[in-house]
């Protein structure tokens, strides 16, 4: 079934703060409203998936302008480095009416369209089922404590991206469950998992 599009705005995101551990909290520091003809294919109708993925590439330089007026890095005066430090603070988000995430976008035109699994989250996942996560039983038994908690706190993170990405699909897809239905397959209650899916950094339970 094809799967169509309408993006209603565009929160463009900076980084306030970075764990050690790779993890980022974002914050929305701009909003761009999107013009409602500008989103249709053909000047006709609702975009398909590859008509979405290039509208959203398309929000790269728009991005990559906010960056460097965020960090006051010029694009003319401003160094390379610079400049590359400064996209890796921003995304984009695209969102429709309801505030749903479709895509988020990053300065080098990279696009994650929510709805189809990410080919690394994939083998991510796969790698973790299959390689790295049942080695740390092993870790515990030579009391390789260490090894054992990087290894689980990583499958922590793998897992929660791959939650966070399914009930994405499940709630935005061409048959979209209902929130109340996403929530309680997902353990927890409508208005935690709202919250949760806002700031999708931050694990539902933790």
């Amino acid at each position: 079934m094809t799967r169509f599009y309408h993006p209603d705005r565009i929160d463009y995101d900076m980084v306030v703060s970075s764990g050690h551990d790779g993890r980022r909290l974002w914050t929305t520091a701009g909003v761009e409203v999107v013009d409602p003809s500008s989103v249709l294919a053909d000047g006709s109708g609702p975009m398909d998936t590859d008509a979405f993925r290039a509208y959203a590439a398309a929000v790269a330089p728009r991005l990559r302008d906010f960056a460097e007026r965020l960090t006051g890095v010029e694009s003319d005066a401003g160094s390379t480095a610079g400049r590359y430090e400064s996209y890796q603070l921003v995304r984009g988000i695209i969102r429709d009416a309801q505030g749903m995430m479709l895509a988020e976008v990053r300065c080098d035109g990279s696009v994650m369209v929510l709805g189809e699994l990410d080919p690394s989250l994939r083998r991510q996942f796969i790698g973790m089922i299959n390689g790295w996560l049942p080695m740390t039983i092993r870790e515990v038994d030579r009391y390789s404590y260490e090894n054992a908690l990087a290894s689980l706190v990583k499958a922590r993170r793998v897992v929660d991206s791959m939650l966070r990405e399914v009930i994405g699909i499940a709630a935005g897809g061409p048959e979209p469950l209902p929130w109340d239905k996403v929530a309680s397959a997902a353990g927890t209650t409508p208005a935690a998992l709202t919250s949760w899916f806002s700031s999708p950094d931050e694990l539902i339970n933790s």
